[in-house]
């Protein structure tokens, strides 16, 4: 017969039992969605753990959290589902699960652009175009080089990229590859 505390079979993880003398699984109550455990044996709903940041939980009796995917980030805890993970602005990317905070999505860099929310990669980043530049990281756009000026490169980073126009010629509108 079963006459130790031992034969008794502990509730999984995800799951407690607040009552003695329960005779089956049923008993055990699942961590609600947001929460989660890695232990069994549990005995109180305070021991479900919230989800930290960065992470969230659609599902009940979990033993984990998921993780925010890449191009997101959560900065806020017990988040039930992946909805709750927040797009990187415009300008930024983050190629990293996990991330807590808009800081952790990374900058374009200078010369660079992106004008999507919710990038994966640095490749998603854009190269100014020509008649472009951007002297600035983590921006939506780029921008034209000023009347007189041209810029026949892409990925320019500063406005001395855009040159002048030589003796006898002339450029009467922005953002131009060459002059007249």
């Amino acid at each position: 017969g079963q006459d130790a505390a031992g034969d008794c079979i502990a509730c999984g993880t995800g799951k407690y039992n607040t009552q003695a003398a329960q005779t089956d699984e049923a008993a055990c109550e699942d961590c609600a969605v947001g929460k989660y455990h890695a232990q069994t044996g549990q005995d109180a709903e305070v021991d479900c753990i919230v989800c930290a940041v960065g992470l969230y939980q659609n599902q009940t009796a979990q033993a984990t959290c998921e993780d925010c995917a890449v191009g997101l980030y959560n900065d806020q805890t017990a988040q039930t589902a992946a909805s709750g993970c927040k797009n990187c602005p415009v300008g930024r990317y983050n190629n990293q699960v996990g991330q807590d905070a808009a800081a952790d999505c990374k900058n374009c860099a200078a010369g660079l652009y992106n004008d999507q929310t919710g990038q994966d990669a640095e490749t998603d980043c854009k190269a100014c175009d020509t008649g472009e530049y951007q002297d600035q990281v983590g921006q939506s756009g780029c921008k034209n080089c000023v009347v007189g000026k041209y810029n026949d490169q892409t990925s320019q980073d500063h406005a001395d990229d855009c040159k002048a126009c030589e003796v006898g010629q002339y450029q009467h509108f922005e953002g131009r590859v060459d002059c007249y």
